[in-house]
Order: C-alpha cells, then sequence, then structure tokens
C-alpha cells in the first residue's frame, strides 16, 4: 500500500495582499495531487490546514474542490483531520472541512466525548464520522483534529480509548494528529512532549504529523512534512520542506519513506548594512552594486518574493531614508512580485541635532540634554539634569574637595520628587561615592 502524506496546505491564503500569491498555494496543491496520482497512490492523508482560514471564499473552495474531485475520479480516498485554522466559528458545528466530508470528497477523523470520556467510532461510509478508518489492505488510520492546549490531556485519553477498542489490532496503524512536537520550534505555543507521544507507540506504526511548518523526522516514526508553499519568510531556510510518499509492506519492512521537495515560489531574504554610506545617495549607489550581485537572471526568471533588511548605524537622518524609492530599486532588480524593505537600521549614538551659531557652552548643555532625554524616566526635566552635569563638570575641573561635589549632588537629589530616582543611597555607597571622587574615578 503506497500512501502521500502532507500537511498545512493552506489554500485561500492571499499573502502580502498578492494574487499571485493566492494562486501559488492553489499552484503547490495541484502539483501535489498531479504526483499522487502519477504514483499511483492508493491514499492522500491530509494532517490539517487544508485552508488557511476558517472563513473560506468562493474561489477557494472551487480549487478545493477542484482537485479533490481528481483525486476521488482516480479512486484516492483523501483522509484529513481539522488544522487550527480551519475549525469553525465559536458556537457553529460545521466547518468548511465537515462541508467537503458531506460531499464525498474527505474523510475527515477526530474522537468524540461523550459524558466526559472520550470515544472512538469506526468511520462508515453511511455514517460519514468517525475517529478512525480501516483499510481494505489491512490497514487502519487514527486521526484527530487540534486540541490546542488541551492536546497532552487528549493523547492520554486517546491511549485509554485504544486501549479499549474490541477486536483485534491491525496489522499496521497511522496515527494522523494536528498538533506540534517540543523542541522542534522554539516558544510554539499548543505542543506535546516525545514522552507524552511516546505512550503511544504500542498502538501506532507511523505518526503522521502537520502544523509545524518545519519538517521533521524521528526514529522512522514520526514524520513532519512541512509546509507546501511557504507562508511565512521564516521558513525560506527549510528548503526540504514539502510531502512524504510513504510504501508499506507487511511482509517486509514496515514502510519506506520518500521525501519529496515541493515546487514552489522562490523567496529571497537579503540583508544589506548601511554603516559604510553617510547620505542617501552613496546608499543608493551602494544597493544598486549590490543589487547587480544579488538578482541573477535566473532568480530574476523566477519572479521571486524579496524582503530586503537595512540593518546597522544609520550615518544620515532617517527622514531622508527613501524606502519607497529603495523598493522599487529591488523590485526592478529582481522583477519581484512582492517586494517588502524593512528598515532595522540604528540611530547613531552620537546623532544629536545642532543649530547653527551655537556658542560651545550651548553646544555642550545641548548634546548633554539629547542625550538625557534619551533615558524616558529624565524626559521632563532634561534641563535640570544637564545643569547639574555641567556643575559637576566645572567642580571637578577647578579640583573642589569631593565633600562639595557630593553636597551638589545632595541637594539636587533634595529638590527631585520622592520618586524620581530609582533608589536613594544609603550612608555606605555615599562614603563609597565619596571614595571613589577622592581616588579621582567619580568624575
Amino acid at each position: 500500500m503506497r500512501f502521500v502524506h502532507a500537511a498545512d496546505i493552506h489554500l485561500g491564503y492571499q499573502q502580502y495582499g498578492s494574487a499571485q500569491r493566492y494562486n501559488d498555494f492553489a499552484l503547490a496543491f495541484g502539483r501535489l495531487v498531479d504526483d499522487a496520482l502519477a504514483r499511483r497512490a492508493d491514499y492522500l492523508l491530509l494532517a490539517g490546514d487544508l485552508f488557511h482560514q476558517r472563513t473560506v471564499d468562493p474561489g477557494t473552495l472551487l480549487q478545493a474542490t477542484y482537485h479533490l474531485q481528481r483525486l476521488r475520479e482516480a479512486g484516492i480516498p483523501v483522509i484529513a483531520v481539522e488544522g487550527n485554522h480551519e475549525r469553525p466559528h465559536y458556537l457553529e458545528k460545521l466547518s468548511w472541512l465537515d462541508y467537503l466530508a458531506e460531499t464525498g470528497l474527505l474523510i475527515v477523523l477526530t474522537p468524540v466525548y461523550r459524558s466526559g470520556a472520550m470515544v472512538l467510532e469506526r468511520w462508515t461510509e453511511q455514517d460519514r464520522i468517525g475517529a478512525y478508518i480501516d483499510l481494505p489492505q489491512g490497514v487502519r488510520v487514527i486521526g484527530a483534529k487540534y486540541f490546542g492546549a488541551a492536546t497532552a490531556r487528549v493523547l492520554q485519553d486517546l491511549r485509554r480509548a485504544l486501549d479499549d477498542l474490541p477486536g483485534e489490532r491491525p496489522a499496521y496503524t497511522i496515527l494522523m494528529l494536528h498538533a506540534g512536537l517540543e523542541g522542534i520550534l522554539d516558544h510554539y505555543s499548543a505542543t506535546v512532549s516525545r514522552a507524552q507521544l511516546e505512550a503511544l507507540r504500542p498502538y501506532a506504526d507511523y505518526v503522521a504529523l502537520g502544523h509545524i511548518h518545519k519538517p521533521f523526522i524521528q526514529d522512522d516514526w514520526i514524520y513532519n512534512p512541512g509546509s507546501i508553499e511557504t507562508v511565512s519568510m521564516t521558513e525560506v531556510p527549510w528548503d526540504d520542506r514539502g510531502y512524504l510518499v510513504v510504501d508499506v509492506d507487511l511482509a517486509g519492512p514496515r514502510h519506506r519513506v520518500t521525501r519529496v521537495r515541493s515546487q514552489r515560489r522562490v523567496f529571497v531574504r537579503d540583508y544589506v548594512p548601511v554603516d559604510r554610506y553617510d547620505t542617501p545617495e552613496e546608499l543608493h549607489r551602494g544597493l544598486e552594486h549590490h543589487l547587480a550581485q544579488k538578482a541573477t537572471p535566473e532568480i530574476a526568471a523566477a519572479e521571486p518574493v524579496v524582503e530586503l533588511q537595512l540593518f546597522g548605524v544609520l550615518g544620515f537622518d532617517r527622514a531622508e531614508l527613501d524606502l519607497s524609492r529603495l523598493e522599487a530599486m529591488t523590485q526592478e532588480a529582481f522583477r519581484a512580485i512582492v517586494c517588502r524593505v524593512r528598515d532595522v537600521t540604528e540611530r547613531n549614538t552620537f546623532d544629536i541635532r545642532l543649530s547653527d551659531g551655537m556658542s560651545r557652552a550651548e553646544l555642550e548643555r545641548h548634546v548633554l540634554q539629547e542625550l538625557i532625554e534619551r533615558d524616558v524616566r529624565r524626559l521632563n526635566d532634561s534641563a535640570s539634569w544637564a545643569g547639574l552635569t555641567i556643575r559637576l563638570k566645572q567642580l571637578a575641573l577647578s579640583s573642589r574637595p569631593p565633600e562639595e561635589i557630593l553636597d551638589e549632588l545632595r541637594a539636587f537629589r533634595d529638590t527631585l520628587p520622592a520618586d524620581a530616582l530609582e533608589t536613594s543611597p544609603s550612608a555606605t555607597e555615599e562614603g563609597a561615592s565619596a571614595e571613589a571622587v577622592q581616588g579621582g574615578g567619580g568624575c
């Protein structure tokens, strides 16, 4: 028996507001179906998120229906579980996945709870509902929809329900879940631990996962194919995303898995340092040179999606940074269908706005005040803090006794509101400050 395991199709996603990107997701699904037909697969498993959102527009429904009908006409059933993106709205019972199941284009699996206990019902053609289906080849597929934060508890309930399931266990069992696994991506919500999943090993020969778009395989037992199209720029480094072709041989090795990298729109994430440019014109010339090297004819012919990030310390006023011009230059060079230029540059620490005709004293006070205002706690009284700093400097340069400098500090402190300072120095700290000043290191 041969099946194709895919997940996270995300039909209907008009990424970046682009009509071409909307079509790209349908094209990727169409190529997946083409390959399943060409390989004469017995089944297609969709481990969640066929759709990108729970409200499906007519065009997206037409895309899904067309390709699912192609599979049905070829005698290839599609077995699916509901993902987090396609759950029905609050208080609604049916999703668009359920609609496709009612039309016979999908077999949707999930357990149900009755009186607080999980119930595993066998899927039948008559009822079109159930948690598992027994296939003619002696293979069983068990499925569970996305349960979010409750997934860990659901797996415990599933283990007990499987243990109580009557009849002989089939020779080969596939467990399909829309759930993430801990340790694959940092800060990913609603994941389960390997130990929690391990409790189901006696009941499953192949665990078919979806939800996390990064592909991974663990112990020739847990399989996650990743997204077939690029849903986020963060997915670009995961080049082996796609789907899995699995051959099951009950007389020999349990299964043989072939990774298939999906054909998808080219994404380019590029970085341009700005530190070397002192004027906008220099930046424009530098970007032209950079793009001439990066935007090769091969990449431009693919009409990619491009994200260009400007980083480093900007050497001129940010108001002079013309992002729209930089974006137009980048889009033209790459012939990109979508181009985004992101400004993640930093302001120069010593970038102070000055006025002409300032005296040395005025310049000094102005620079100090602007630097002090970068601490929002001192924003409203920066002039007072700048004045204090200048007086302390004058006292130090005049070789005044450390006690006199500390008296100036104490007098200033007494004029401040009670909450203006984070802490009030203790007598010990004051003594230490006096010693520091006496030693010449304090000022």
